[in-house]
């Protein structure tokens, strides 16, 4: 007689579910890192630009227009560093919340996992013993029907 899992179905179900869930969550840390990365390349840009803006003034001299324009154009750039740190931290968010959902996911996994792991051992245990006893009666055949 083979084993057979009564929950095997609920068992595929939850592996499935598992995988959909770490899935998602991947895509959401991918999310999370090229804002991540976005980010500090706008920090960079908007550093760039006031580099610019001082060795402009320092050595040249800037008109009061471009001063303006600057000014206005730093404005602008922290003004989206601002709106990609808030879209950042909703991702951060997400990201958690779906780290709690893999981690319940997987956790109702491993538990019909075991169950599935206990009853094979189970299963194999009786199997063995099944086993031995008709080797125990072969041999007790043997040596009770020998001759003498």
């Amino acid at each position: 007689m083979a084993f057979h899992f009564s929950l095997n179905g609920v068992l595929r179900l939850r592996e499935s579910l598992e995988k959909a869930e770490l899935q998602q969550l991947r895509a959401i840390a991918a999310a999370v890192a090229s804002s991540r990365a976005e980010l500090d390349s706008l920090d960079k840009d908007i550093e760039a630009a006031q580099r610019w803006t001082l060795d402009a003034a320092a050595t040249r001299g800037l008109t009061g227009a471009e001063l303006h324009f600057e000014i206005l154009r730093e404005g602008v750039l922290r003004a989206v560093r601002s709106s990609l740190a808030e879209k950042l931290a909703g991702l951060e968010r997400q990201r958690e919340e779906q780290q709690q959902r893999y981690l319940h996911a997987r956790q109702q996994r491993e538990i019909l996992s075991n169950l599935y792991q206990r009853q094979l051992a189970a299963y194999r245990l009786q199997q063995a013993r099944r086993e031995q006893q008709r080797l125990d009666e072969l041999f007790l055949i043997r040596t009770n029907f020998a001759p003498e």
